[in-house]
């Protein structure tokens, strides 16, 4: 999260920069000459996001009441989640705070309330939560809450009357002390008994012994202390806990082969990589190389990072690993890979060239160069414009509090950064026209995707970590047509976690994946999204189920919400 040193200088930026577009050139004619399709699209109209998080009711305040002595702990933020926790149909907002979840259900105007006193147990004293997971990790059809934080996990479970019960004692989900420090989780199968299991990503050994601060030369010529760097710290090493049923967990960690992750975890994200049904995962490490663990089955797995091309950025040397994203940019069949780092490092796009093997292309997108400044936490695919290509937003926000004193360059706060799909793998940074609220400064932290609203336009909600969230409504205008799936284990059940969805509409083919995850701390709905550009209607939908099993429907009209079921004998139309 945080380089060794500061300031950095704007010629070592342009000469690592040069270095590394080589780099890039080389990987994207690398990727070219797979011989992936890689389809563009047409869209009639640009990228507009207006905040409406104030207008709403999402009321909710981070921040600090000064910007001096903010040590790691304290700038490494807070996560946000979108979900339906009360099943009504309409889209809810978790965001957590240090001293626990706030829980915000959306009213049939589109506006929120609080609920939190009625829907959630009181904060516990002195806990400093961090992070959210959401999955029914029981199979009652019915949402519930996982948090991360330092010293401090909870385990929420819905009991469908509008509340959740807090049920971490004797889970096997408990923090393992004081200062256990848990940061992202995401939940999948990975072992196949239908029972969801959780991965938990940890950082650093940060203690009240520990180094708190340290000092930086200023530009005036005096010191400043601020966050130290991680490699002050010796690292963390996050767990992976085996769903044994009964509201029960227990550690699997060393018997999955996942025992030596290179620490430092902020981000992870199951993905089923190799298409092969199982489970994948990739955690991105702060200055350690990422880990791209492989599922080789009954839920072991096999460490891939370096020999894939995942494990370093661009210029291959290790990155500050943070938000991860999983998505089929170029529409060529195969989930690539999105991961967001500090300043000074290209955002890191790789394509995924099958055969086990990723290519960096952030320079030859176009992301790699002029995402250079930005510090970057949350990373997500999502098609903005609904015209078939996945673009890419990164929410930003420096980790030292006064970095403005030693480095002129930079800033605490930072604006988001919007880049449009080009299709052809090029990407271009649309920031500055998707509106004022896109480039107001904030410190960003978590990033959730979904579409709140239901209008058939995917919404960007971001943790301010110093102010009020920002739900980021998108009010762009184009023909585009789409369609929103709902992939359940059954009627009236959750989201089945691990099935891939394949849809041709137009000549063009799109995948995607329902997920338990998402970003950096956060949890996006797992509602399946696809932008359709000009097509007005699916030709083809293939869904393959977790347990194997696969439904075709052919010829559902677009701009619907459908619910899918396994061997339904028809998706049933929620929405038009």
């Amino acid at each position: 999260m945080i380089p060794s040193s500061l300031p950095r200088s704007s010629i070592i930026l342009i000469a690592n920069g040069l270095v590394l577009l080589l780099c890039g050139c080389a990987a994207q004619k690398h990727a070219l000459r797979s011989g992936s399709p890689l389809n563009a699209a047409v869209t009639a109209g640009p990228v507009r996001l207006r905040n409406a998080a104030t207008d709403i009711g999402l009321n909710f305040r981070w921040g600090h009441t000064s910007r001096r002595n903010i040590d790691i702990l304290e700038t490494i933020g807070h996560g946000c989640a979108f979900l339906d926790y009360d099943g009504d149909g309409r889209i809810d907002v978790l965001l957590v705070g240090s001293a626990g979840a706030h829980l915000y259900r959306q009213q049939p105007d589109h506006t929120f309330s609080d609920v939190t006193a009625t829907a959630l147990s009181p904060p516990l004293p002195h806990a400093h939560f961090l992070g959210c997971s959401v999955a029914d990790y029981d199979g009652d059809g019915r949402p519930d809450l996982f948090l991360t934080g330092y010293g401090c996990t909870a385990l929420y479970h819905n009991e469908g009357n509008g509340r959740f019960r807090d049920v971490t004692a004797g889970s096997g989900l408990e923090a393992l002390g004081p200062y256990d420090w848990t940061t992202s989780a995401a939940w999948a199968d990975v072992d196949g008994d239908g029972k969801l299991d959780l991965y938990v990503c940890r950082y650093v050994d940060f203690t009240p012994a520990s180094k708190q601060l340290c000092g930086f030369k200023a530009l005036d010529g005096s010191e400043v202390e601020m966050a130290c760097s991680p490699t002050t710290y010796p690292p963390q090493r996050g767990s992976l806990y085996h769903n044994d049923g009964n509201g029960h967990f227990h550690d699997v960690t060393r018997e999955a082969g996942l025992a030596e992750t290179h620490g430092n975890g902020l981000g992870c994200l199951f993905c089923d990589v190799n298409g092969d049904g199982r489970p994948d995962l990739y955690i991105a490490n702060d200055v350690k190389p990422g880990d791209l663990y492989l599922n080789t089955g009954k839920g072991r797995f096999k460490n891939v990072g370096a020999e894939s091309g995942t494990a370093f950025g661009a210029d291959g040397t290790v990155q500050s690993g943070m938000g991860v994203a999983w998505g089929d940019y170029d529409n060529d069949g195969r989930f690539d890979l999105l991961v967001a780092n500090f300043a000074g490092q290209p955002k890191s796009l790789y394509h995924n060239e099958g055969h086990g093997l990723f290519a960096n292309v952030s320079y030859a997108s176009g992301i790699g160069a002029s995402s250079l400044t930005a510090l970057a936490f949350g990373a997500a695919f999502v098609d903005l414009d609904n015209d078939g290509l996945l673009d890419i937003v990164f929410s930003n926000g420096h980790v030292q509090s006064e970095v403005e004193r030693v480095d002129s360059t930079t800033s605490y706060a930072q604006s988001t950064l919007i880049y449009h799909n080009l299709g052809g793998g090029k990407f271009a940074d649309v920031s500055t026209q998707a509106g004022p609220d896109v480039l107001r400064k904030i410190v960003g932290r978590g990033l959730a995707v979904g579409d709140y609203d239901g209008d058939g336009r995917q919404d960007l909600l971001i943790v301010n970590d110093e102010g009020a969230p920002l739900l980021l409504h998108n009010e762009s205008q184009n023909a585009n047509h789409w369609l929103e799936l709902d992939c359940l284990l059954k009627q009236n059940g959750w989201y089945a976690v691990g099935t891939r969805v394949s849809v041709s509409a137009g000549g063009v083919r799109h995948i995607a994946e329902v997920r338990a995850g998402g970003s950096y701390l956060s949890a996006d709905l797992p509602r399946l999204h696809f932008g359709l550009g000009p097509a007005a209607k699916a030709d083809s939908v293939q869904v393959r189920w977790p347990n194997g099993h696969t439904d075709h429907w052919h010829d559902l009209p677009a701009d619907a919400l459908y619910r899918l079921c396994p061997a339904a004998l028809h998706p049933v139309q929620v929405t038009k």
